[in-house]
């Protein structure tokens, strides 16, 4: 007879539900969410689990590696799944959605999440720091601006370089302004050293990776851009077309059809926001900063023309993707059968 086993995983408790293929409950507990004591919980003599499945979430991946390592077939389930099967529960406890992911991994309803290899999650946790420390100094030079601005000084446009100076300027002679200001720019130039030393860590990744190389052949894509992408996907062979890349990051239209009705709306931004957001930047740099002409550039320009700039960033941002992953499954540079760059400015963009 064979064995299905949900995980309802919270940071220090882990539900556990154990059912047989006929669906019926054979046995219910709790363990400490750590790979080893779930591992003690559900496994006995004599019986076969053929599968566990636990939803999405930030201890996801950890145990997926630790259960595995035990020897049990593990399957990480898509959140917004469990969430659309669980909607007509009327009471929802962690007892109950275990037992409700032991249901869907028996009969097979679920979809399985892509579980990212070491070297992927080492990159995200690098993009995520550099995110948050990008965050950190824009949050502290607008601070800087407001304090100053309630006085009627104003900052007006300052680059990275000369924000320090202008902003001694402008306080000089406030007594209370320059004891701020001088606050905010000691913490502003800590978090700018960190986030330099992040960078070179990035670039030096980059650097040492043949895909990621390949990758940032293509103009508009930088360091950040092809990490970003290049750790998201982690394995290109999981999509069978590269087309399917574009729908997976929420680049495609939402539709609703009934009968007669059918509704095509924006897109649906489903899967990973931050590459998202990095394939937008991209694609605004290629059609507006990036000089060189491009048929992707003409393509995007053309329908700039014909809807409006918006529409286009995002349409270049699907086909961008979907560029990206055929270079890399077949392993060519974007400029191996065109005129390369006449500049390397041009195709250098973080």
């Amino acid at each position: 007879m064979e064995f299905f086993v949900g995980l309802d995983v919270s940071l220090d408790e882990t539900h556990i539900c154990v059912i047989d293929e006929g669906g019926r409950i054979i046995k219910e507990t709790r363990a400490a969410s750590e790979p080893d004591a779930i591992a003690k919980a559900i496994r006995h003599q004599g019986r076969r689990i053929e599968h566990v499945g636990l939803e999405a979430g930030n201890l996801s991946q950890w145990l997926f590696e630790g259960l595995m390592k035990e020897g049990f077939s593990v399957s990480v389930m898509e959140a917004r799944h469990v969430r659309a099967a669980f909607a007509a529960m009327r009471v929802k406890t962690d007892r109950h959605d275990a037992r409700g992911i032991a249901q869907l991994v028996r009969l097979g309803w679920f979809k399985r999440v892509h579980v990212k290899s070491l070297d992927a999650q080492e990159t995200r946790a690098l993009l995520t720091a550099r995110t948050f420390l990008v965050e950190k100094v824009t949050a502290t030079e607008n601070s800087m601006r407001a304090a100053l601005r309630n006085f009627g000084l104003k900052m007006d446009a300052a680059t990275r370089r000369t924000w320090e100076a202008r902003a001694r300027e402008l306080a000089d002679g406030h007594e209370v302004l320059e004891g701020i200001v001088e606050a905010m720019l000691r913490v502003r130039a800590l978090l700018l050293i960190e986030l330099a030393k992040i960078e070179g860590q990035l670039t030096a990744l980059a650097k040492s990776d043949p895909v990621t190389r390949i990758l940032m052949t293509m103009p508009g894509v930088g360091v950040v851009v092809a990490l970003s992408f290049r750790s998201a996907v982690d394995d290109p062979d999981r999509f069978p077309r590269s087309r399917d890349v574009g729908a997976w990051l929420g680049l495609t239209p939402r539709r609703w059809q009934s009968g007669k009705t059918d509704i095509v709306g924006r897109i649906t931004k489903a899967g990973d926001a931050r590459v998202r957001t990095m394939l937008f930047e991209a694609a605004a740099t290629i059609l507006g900063r990036v000089r060189i002409m491009s048929p992707l550039k003409s393509w995007g320009l053309r329908i700039a023309k014909r809807t409006c700039m918006k529409k286009a960033i995002v349409a270049v941002s699907r086909k961008l993707a979907t560029i990206l992953l055929a270079m890399w499954k077949s392993g060519t540079a974007y400029w191996a059968k065109a005129h390369p760059p006449a500049c390397a400015a041009d195709v250098a963009v973080a």
